[in-house]
């Protein structure tokens, strides 16, 4: 599923520029960094107490397995990570979608 929302500021995914993110990108070389950046140290299978378990996101299956709530917490509600966390930028997002649109494979 495409996302046309971006959820960050009055934009959509559509007014990010193009060249900002990988036409193509690879879950090695762009998918696994933002997950590592923002998500694996609380969103990990071998969560420690007082960390999300249950959503891991640490491997390219996992990321696939619960693409639902990145996609509702990144994309729909931005509101991950909580707090005054840095969230995930636009051409991030862009990159993201792409590569979930693009079949999200593994590599």
């Amino acid at each position: 599923m495409g996302l046309s929302a971006c959820a960050f500021g009055d934009g959509t995914l559509a007014d990010v520029d193009p060249a900002a993110a990988p036409m193509q990108p690879t879950y090695t070389a762009h998918i696994a960094p933002i997950m590592v950046r923002y998500c694996t140290a609380c969103h990990a299978s071998d969560a420690q107490p007082g960390e999300v378990e249950g959503y891991g996101y640490e491997t390219c299956d996992k990321v696939r397995r619960n693409w639902g709530s990145i996609e509702e917490t990144v994309f729909e509600k931005d509101n991950m990570p909580p707090g005054l966390g840095r969230r995930v930028s636009e051409p991030e997002r862009l990159a993201l979608n792409r590569w979930w649109a693009q079949g999200g494979m593994c590599d």
